[in-house]
């Protein structure tokens, strides 16, 4: 507790998807959470002393200052510093071993660590939650010379989350797969071969909106529409046979 200030020393509960995120969190590590919003999950794991030194990086002002006050609330502050910023650039060089990266789409998750793959370089693990998009995360870390440790499914909300954890290495989880490599980076290696519990339903739930979209689609009669839909048509062919092979396995 800094001196002549009163701190909250109320409890840090985390969602599920935060609670989740929070456990591949290194113990004693330094920390990066890049979009850390209302910066809960530090929060959290700071409280319960593990956290070695936390920076949570916002790019928008409003967010910046709640988390900057919330921190401050709790005594935090010197254990974890709040910087408004655009991505990794609100990091010195070599500042952290781990970054977070959560509740964003694949697509800004990914164009946030090409930007700033220099901040990178001694950083040991990368715990990344795409909204939607998955397969553009797990493209760029294989082209970035990133392997996949970890990955599962997190229900909360009513609401399907991937997280995807990665380390430094170039093993290939993608070889000698009987399913396409495109369609195995959408449905996640480790899910897949690990079976997670979760996969099916969510696989359910992505069909049912991959036939919404091909429905869509029906009306339009442009080359590019046709070759969408001969593409979804594809798609969904091998969605559904690997669906088939989940059923047929948990019966």
């Amino acid at each position: 507790m800094e001196a002549g200030n009163l701190h909250t020393s109320e409890p840090v509960h985390l969602s599920e998807r935060l609670a989740q995120i929070a456990s591949w969190i290194l113990p004693q590590s330094r920390v990066a959470d890049i979009g850390g919003d209302h910066g809960w999950l530090l929060l959290a794991v700071a409280q319960k002393g593990l956290l070695g030194q936390g920076i949570i990086g916002e790019v928008n002002k409003g967010p910046f200052e709640n988390a900057a006050g919330r921190i401050q609330a709790y005594g935090l502050g010197k254990r974890i510093d709040v910087r408004l910023g655009d991505g990794l650039f609100v990091l010195q060089d070599e500042e952290v071993d781990q970054v977070v990266i959560a509740g964003m789409g694949g697509a800004l998750i990914t164009s946030i660590l090409e930007a700033g793959k220099t901040k990178l370089t001694s950083v040991k693990r990368l715990v990344l939650q795409p909204n939607i998009g998955g397969h553009r995360v797990r493209q760029w870390l294989v082209a970035n010379q990133w392997k996949l440790v970890h990955e599962e499914i997190i229900y909360d909300a009513e609401i399907y989350y991937e997280m995807i954890v990665a380390e430094r290495g170039t093993e290939d989880i993608y070889e000698n797969q009987p399913i396409p490599r495109l369609i195995l980076e959408r449905i996640g290696p480790f899910l897949w071969r690990n079976r997670d519990p979760l996969l099916l339903a969510k696989m359910r739930e992505e069909l049912a909106q991959m036939k919404k979209v091909y429905g869509q689609l029906s009306h339009g009669q442009s080359q590019q529409a046709t070759e969408r839909r001969g593409k979804l048509e594809k798609e969904m062919e091998i969605w559904e046979q690997v669906m088939r092979w989940l059923s047929e396995e948990q019966s």
